[in-house]
């Protein structure tokens, strides 16, 4: 290869290089659990909260019903048993019955809220359980594919890196210097084309006496932009 062609490769290496390692920095960010799946975990995790919640609510109030119910059973008991005479005393527990039968109907329609509450919280947490068996399966083909993109990515650059490093001894010194401080300087771009009669990289038309270095040497330096200029 000639001294333009080499440099040109180089840079061509390193570009493809830089572009890999970039993807590939993408891909590990991208590995592990996404933020779609920890939404998703925790909107059932809260769901499930919701159905204990409603679930104990009315576990508590069909006990409080039914503890209720018994007592006015047995004060029903004993005020059609015949065992209180005394006018008042039966008029107090007229009244307590009364009482009680007040606080069973707030009780059961504080039930039927709970009920209600219980039936929405199950349909909540089902749509939620769907939607993370959904969100897993997603996240899972995605870390698949990524995975498999990774080892590609990891053998492209172990192949750049293998294939510069047998280019390099056939570069020059004093070019490889200048590659890679022009590298460091110019955005990672220090070897152009001539393209139409400009720079590739700045734009700016080459003077005659480069134009004749590049027919003559293939390699020049453009006076603008200072990258190396070659004609491959």
């Amino acid at each position: 290869m000639t001294r333009a062609a080499d440099l040109y490769r180089l840079q061509c290496l390193d570009r493809e290089g830089d572009a890999a390692q970039r993807r590939l920095a993408g891909v590990e960010a991208a590995l592990g659990e996404s933020e779609a799946l920890k939404q998703a975990r925790q909107a059932l995790q809260s769901a499930q909260t919701l159905v204990q919640k409603w679930t104990a609510r009315q576990r508590d109030l069909e006990l409080e019903t039914q503890g209720i119910s018994d007592k006015i059973s047995g004060s029903e008991k004993r005020l059609y048993g015949g065992e209180v005479k005394n006018p008042k005393a039966l008029a107090d527990l007229q009244a307590e019955i009364a009482g009680l039968r007040r606080r069973r109907q707030k009780l059961e329609d504080d039930l039927l809220e709970a009920m209600i509450e219980l039936e929405e919280a199950r349909a909540t947490h089902t749509k939620a359980h769907e939607h993370l068996d959904e969100t897993e399966a997603h996240w899972s083909t995605q870390q698949a594919s990524l995975l498999a993109e990774r080892e590609v990515l990891q053998a492209k650059l172990a192949e750049i890196k293998r294939a510069r490093a047998e280019l390099a001894p056939h570069i020059a010194a004093d070019d490889l210097a200048t590659y890679q401080s022009l590298r460091r300087r110019k955005g990672g771009l220090a070897v152009i084309e001539v393209r139409d009669g400009a720079c590739g990289g700045c734009g700016v038309a080459i003077s005659p006496s480069l134009n004749w270095q590049l027919r003559q040497e293939g390699v020049g330096y453009c006076a603008n932009c200072e990258r190396i200029i070659v004609r491959v």
